[in-house]
């Protein structure tokens, strides 16, 4: 698990020193992995004891883990870079991550769900949608493809907390989508979010968080940027034959 997922997993417990102290961290990653303690209290202006008290809040043992897990960060943490190993490691590191992440909670919550809504917007978004809707299509289960901004809007004035949303979002950041979320947890309406795993606001108003990783490259061939999206379908794969193994053993104990 990196930082940026134990910060958002962790949020609510967070105190304003402890955001100041992520930002610095996270604005410095690089220089903050060759800092004592004491150094990185002193760049945040607090004490020694204020950052051991962030470090445990986010689940670590101490500064010692802290400054490991942000070595293992900055190791794969390489955009805009040519690199055959680098994109492999990534996929690597997807696929670890969801085999390895406990989804009961989340299917649990499928399965429960009235209804399932499934909100993105623009090409990426789409692609990830056909492809979360065709696999659990499979598994008896019907996710409706809410894609515009009006549709939302139905959706959520039709939805109520026996429903569920997946909200897919490159950044987590997308204004519109953050205003969707939070008109969600009024309702008690919960939220599954897909986004790349860094620190981003969507998560933090998420129930249940799935994250990928991936690399963008510059001008490919002088045309345009291009972003890797392998690592969405990496993800709804494995988290599908997850939740097939999950109602097989439902069904096997009943």
């Amino acid at each position: 698990m990196k930082l940026d997922e134990l910060v958002n997993k962790n949020y609510n417990q967070l105190s304003e020193n402890d955001f100041y102290i992520w930002n610095y961290i996270s604005k410095h990653r690089k220089e903050c992995e060759n800092l004592s303690i004491d150094q990185l209290a002193s760049k945040c202006n607090v004490s020694r004891s204020t950052i051991l008290r962030f470090a445990k809040k986010i689940s670590l043992k101490g500064y010692s883990e802290l400054k490991l897990y942000l070595k293992l960060d900055n190791e794969v943490t390489k955009e805009n870079t040519y690199n055959v190993d680098l994109v492999c490691s990534n996929y690597e590191k997807v696929i670890q991550n969801i085999r390895e992440k406990d989804c009961t909670e989340i299917f649990k919550a499928i399965d429960d769900a009235r209804n399932i809504y499934v909100y993105g917007v623009g090409m990426i978004q789409s692609s990830i949608k056909k492809e979360l809707r065709r696999v659990f299509m499979m598994a008896g289960k019907t996710l409706y493809d809410v894609s515009g901004y009006k549709e939302a809007e139905y959706a959520l004035n039709s939805a109520a907390s026996e429903d569920i949303f997946i909200i897919i979002s490159v950044s987590g950041e997308n204004e519109f989508i953050l205003e969707l979320a939070k008109k969600l947890n009024v309702k008690n309406i919960p939220i599954i979010s897909i986004t790349q795993l860094k620190e981003n606001s969507l998560s933090q108003l998420s129930n249940f968080n799935l994250y990928i990783s991936s690399v963008t490259f510059p001008e490919v061939l002088d045309v345009m940027e291009y972003k890797s999206l392998t690592s969405y379908f990496i993800l709804i794969e494995i988290l599908f034959l997850k939740y097939v193994e999950y109602i097989g053993g439902w069904r096997n104990e009943n």
